[in-house]
Formats: C-alpha cells, structure tokens, sequence
C-alpha cells in the first residue's frame, strides 16, 4: 500500500510540474484582435442609440450560416456576393426585419464576384451600424452577432442584425 501512495504521489508531482511549463495558450494574433475591438465597439454604437435599461443582445442565430460563408472567401479576397448576405424583411421597412452580410460592397448583384472588405484599425469606424441601418433606425436593432474569420493575416467580417419592429 505505501508503495502504491508514493507511487501515486510521484506522479502526481511529475504531472503537476509538466503543467507548469505548458503554455496556457497560444499568444493572440494582431488580426484575430482587430474582430474583439470592432465587435466592442460596434455594440457601443448601438447602444447609445438604445434605451440604458434594454442593451443589443448578442444572438447566434445565423452565426453557422456566416462562419460557412466567410470560409468561402478566396485568397485573393473575393466571393460571389449573394453568398455573403440573406435577409428577410417584413413590411416597408419599418415591420420586424434581420439580415447579415460580409462586409463588402452592397450594392453588388447575387451573382457578381466582390472584393470582401480587410477589416483594419484604420477602417474598422467605417463599418459601424450606420452603414448597415439608416441612422435613424439604430434604435430599433436589438440583437446581432459578428463572426470574423482571419485568413493569410487579413481579418474579415460578418455582421448579422435584427430590427424590431419600429414604434408607432
């Protein structure tokens, strides 16, 4: 039995001082941290639109969806545009509504080859709500979620909205 503790408290030390020369993770790329500030600071925008008692929820609701397509993103930056984006609106703008889409140009057609946009700390205030909603309407998003997808050290984005339906 003593054989059997000491034996037991031999390897328990051995792993214990394996653990402290294990790395707790690998340090956090420049590019995969440009996503966390644009996501904190897109939400920041939206809330200053929105009442203090009821924040923007973050939701996963089409986050697989963005993720697939952000993966389809080419080397050299491009994907067909209505892979990028779906939508669903009720009502002339004003009813319930949500959509997401890679950040690009928006008025391309579904079929037309774009160029996704290189989030950078340069352009990430380019991007913010206000270029997906009208200014006015901010108030109205209530959720979202933002999937970013770093590749070849550039750093793209997916932005999924929600609008509630506006007030009377």
């Amino acid at each position: 039995m003593k054989k059997t503790r000491r034996f037991v408290a031999l390897l328990l030390a051995a792993v214990l001082a394996l653990a402290l020369f294990t790395a707790c993770g690998a340090a956090e790329q420049p590019q995969s941290a440009i996503g966390k500030v644009y996501e904190d600071w897109f939400v920041e925008q939206i809330n200053s639109k929105r009442p203090a008692d009821k924040p923007v929820q973050k939701v996963d609701v089409k986050h697989s969806e963005m993720r697939t397509a952000l993966a389809k993103i080419s080397e050299d930056g491009k994907f067909t545009a209505g892979d990028g984006r779906d939508h669903e609106a009720n009502g002339c703008g004003f009813g319930e509504s949500w959509y997401w889409m890679i950040l690009s140009d928006r008025d391309a057609s579904a079929d037309k080859t774009v160029d996704a946009v290189v989030l950078t700390p340069e352009n990430l205030t380019q991007y913010g709500p206000a270029y997906f909603v009208d200014k006015k309407q901010l108030y109205r998003i209530d959720e979202y979620d933002i999937v970013t997808s770093v590749m070849d050290d550039k750093t793209y984005v997916a932005v999924y909205l929600h609008l509630e339906e506006a007030k009377s």
